[in-house]
């Protein structure tokens, strides 16, 4: 009877561990984020789609120096396809810039990004920390090491018994999400996020994974990013891969200001 009782309240006390290594995390993310708002870095986006044989192949490329305007962050396109954009472009891309930098004089106040993933016209979203603890069963499913690091795994399903609210609740239900969560620092090394619902202009199976590192031994920053869309036949039409790099401390408090 007492070995029942226990088999019992063993589902319970692994989604307590799971919503408490999840609190800790978001608090860690919390503190990480205002030194991470810190840096300027580079990002490298690149775009892939497959051959006849199936075959991902890149088709185009953009290089994007991410820096703050006006105390926000603003990424500026600086290369196309592994070359500097010519002189034209670069004039059109500076004056986007100043009329970007005289909007924000305009209109002060911090916006960062939100979480989620785009395709330039719709935004598939991955919800707030609350709502992962609200909207999803969370459970530990392991212990694996990345990096050298010991991390906990962490399983995220939308809650079948909380239906969705709004459209924003069916957008954020719609992704099944996978965490791999530092056991020392509580920081995320890893994040997979696969569609299970088919509300978004991503198909269901299509995934986005983030890979994290840590930078001057100080602040948690993205590595890369991967996207794979795919097809009802859940086949991968396209692909996407995100790299960060160059990462420099600046100060936002003295943040570029740009002349009219």
């Amino acid at each position: 009877m007492r070995l029942f009782l226990l088999l019992l309240a063993f589902p319970l006390c692994a989604a307590d561990d799971a919503n408490a290594i999840l609190r800790r995390y978001l608090d860690a993310g919390k503190q990480n984020d205002e030194k991470a708002e810190q840096y300027a870095y580079v990002q490298d986006n690149a775009w892939f789609v497959p051959d006849k044989s199936g075959e991902l192949k890149q088709n185009r490329s953009e290089t994007l120096e991410v820096i703050f305007v006006e105390g926000q962050i603003y990424r500026k396109l600086i290369a196309r396809n592994g070359k500097p954009i010519d002189a034209k472009e670069k004039a059109k891309v500076d004056k986007e810039m100043r009329e970007t930098a005289e909007q924000r004089r305009k209109h002060r106040g911090w916006a960062p990004d939100g979480g989620g993933i785009t395709n330039g016209h719709s935004r598939a979203d991955f919800g707030s920390g609350e709502e992962l603890l609200t909207l999803f069963d969370n459970r530990v499913t392991g212990e694996e090491e990345i990096g050298g690091r010991k991390a906990w795994v962490i399983e995220s399903t939308p809650r079948k018994d909380r239906p969705p609210a709004n459209r924003h609740e069916k957008d954020v239900m719609s992704f099944g999400k996978k965490f791999w969560i530092d056991e020392a620092e509580n920081e995320e090394l890893r994040a997979v996020y696969t569609v299970v619902g088919d509300r978004l202009f991503l198909k269901p199976g299509s995934t986005t994974t983030i890979e994290f590192q840590k930078i001057d031994q100080a602040v948690w920053q993205p590595a890369l990013v991967v996207v794979d869309a795919r097809n009802t036949a859940a086949k991968i039409v396209q692909a996407e891969e995100i790299r960060y790099s160059n990462f420099k401390k600046f100060d936002v408090q003295s943040t570029i200001t740009i002349d009219k």
